[in-house]
């Protein structure tokens, strides 16, 4: 039985369903010996509560039980299996976003950091994570209006206690290899500029035009033209809606050569032109 994570345990219903986190508390009955292909789309993060999992990956087998916190990162194919007909776990699943914006809010440096070569790591539970855990499990029986911004600060809270314990330097190294693995798009986010063409990027890069434009796709899902011209579009909205330039100067402040382009393209993006947003503000 082939299984996608988490778009398996949506469909069936047991998630708490974030935008780009996910929290459940999963129990799973089985035969001894029965194995499910899982591939892992997103990061996840298992507490266990009950049971004894074994992950069987290309080159190694991962057993996970009751004393044991689980990280994998997303993009894996594993084998899974339970022990005992009966498994019962904790489970955080979420993107990148929310491990870059850990790092950047704490401000990680990793210079000394050893190079992590996994696709998991497994550390064993402290009396911290037993506090969190039942405090999770309270606040997933408990319906909070406030409860997706608890869940954020509870898996932030694993982090941190993951960053006191004797596993920091395997957690660090696991931060690093998401870090690097978005260092493309961290860099362009970060350093791109209004008006200067972003194909000089693909210098930086030490790559082709062709090859910059492709990864630049398939990490941003649109080509750098349409994206620089989208932020073009996000900062001139900006300022007409907040200052008291006049379109004009908010076409040029905004990287854009020719103010009737602009107006046109302004109005496809938002349905009102650069014009009505003044006279609307003033």
């Amino acid at each position: 039985m082939k299984i996608v994570v988490p778009e398996f345990l949506e469909k069936e219903n047991k998630l708490n369903k974030l935008d780009n986190l996910s929290i459940c508390k999963y129990i799973q009955y089985e035969e001894d010996g029965f194995r499910k292909e899982v591939f892992i789309s997103t990061n996840m993060l298992f507490f266990v509560m009950h049971g004894t999992k074994v992950l069987h990956f290309k080159d190694k087998k991962v057993d996970v039980n009751l004393q044991d916190v689980l990280f994998l990162k997303s993009g894996d194919y594993v084998m899974s299996e339970i022990l005992d007909g009966y498994y019962e776990a904790i489970l955080f699943m979420y993107d990148d976003t929310i491990l870059l914006d850990f790092i950047k809010k704490y401000n990680l440096s990793f210079d000394d950091t050893f190079s992590f070569e996994n696709n998991y790591f497994k550390i064993r539970k402290t009396s911290a994570f037993e506090i969190f855990q039942s405090s999770v499990i309270s606040y997933l029986e408990t319906n909070s209006s406030n409860q997706e911004s608890i869940m954020r600060l509870k898996l932030e809270e694993a982090f941190l206690n993951i960053l006191e314990s004797e596993s920091k330097e395997s957690f660090k190294a696991f931060l690093a290899s998401i870090y690097n693995n978005n260092l493309f798009k961290i860099k362009i986010e970060k350093e791109f500029k209004y008006d200067e063409n972003i194909l000089l990027f693909a210098k930086e890069f030490n790559i082709t035009n062709l090859a910059f434009r492709n990864k630049f796709k398939e990490t941003f899902g649109m080509t750098p033209k349409k994206w620089q011209n989208a932020k073009k579009l996000e900062k001139a909205k900006l300022l007409l809606e907040t200052s008291d330039y006049n379109v004009t100067q908010v076409c040029q402040k905004c990287g854009f050569d020719n103010i009737s382009w602009f107006v046109q393209a302004f109005k496809n993006e938002y349905g009102i032109t650069p014009k009505q947003i003044k006279n609307n503000k003033n």
